[in-house]
């Protein structure tokens, strides 16, 4: 009854777990998809030409205004002869008013130039992190916890199950023990039979 009740336990906590990862994954999705990123705001560049700060491992998106086409944007991001651009024209990471055109990260710590044909605009891609991309992240171990725990307890439910089963088509065995042995019946029988002789006399 304890595994049991243990079973009960573990399955209440991991459907709220899913729950839990359900919300953020929801929240986040709309985040996204439906509220979007304020480039301009989260923008830590914006121009044709200058340099921009940038942070050792970081990684960057480039934007452009959404009504020019990708194709007819030229961008150089570097530092000394080293080219750290990547052109990439990916429409599903567009947002509102601007068009994804690319992304670079960073090796170090410092600034990069910049050089471009149109204005552009830089965002840390951590701002993803902030708003929504943080929910969806958060919700995949909620989501794990709660199928491990789904997994751990139907086992548990499962095997108390069983045993309760078993314990319920075992029969009952009663065992009587005996109130005396056959020896000591038959000595007494022999002492009966034994007493005419102390006597002296046969029994009637």
């Amino acid at each position: 009854m304890g595994a049991e009740r243990t079973g009960y336990y573990i399955l209440g906590f991991s459907v709220f777990s899913i729950v839990i990862a359900g919300l953020l994954m929801r929240f986040g999705s709309y985040q996204i998809d439906v509220v979007g990123m304020d480039v301009e705001e989260e923008s830590i560049f914006i121009g044709r030409d200058g340099a921009v700060e940038v942070e050792e491992y970081g990684t960057y998106s480039v934007f452009v205004k959404s009504e020019i086409s990708c194709d007819d944007v030229e961008v150089s991001i570097y530092s000394g002869d080293w080219e750290y651009f990547w052109p990439d024209c990916d429409s599903y990471l567009n947002e509102k008013g601007w068009n994804y055109i690319g992304y670079f990260s960073s090796d170090f710590e410092g600034s990069m130039s910049v050089e471009s044909n149109e204005q552009v605009a830089i965002i840390d891609d951590y701002s993803y992190f902030t708003e929504g991309g943080g929910a969806l992240l958060l919700s995949l171990p909620f989501c794990c916890l709660g199928v491990i725990g789904l997994i751990i307890a139907v086992s548990i439910l499962l095997t108390a199950r069983s045993k309760d089963v078993n314990i319920q088509n075992t029969p009952n065995v009663v065992f009587i023990e005996p109130t005396s042995s056959l020896e000591e019946k038959g000595q007494d029988d022999v002492n009966e039979k034994s007493e005419w002789w102390e006597k002296g006399s046969k029994p009637e």
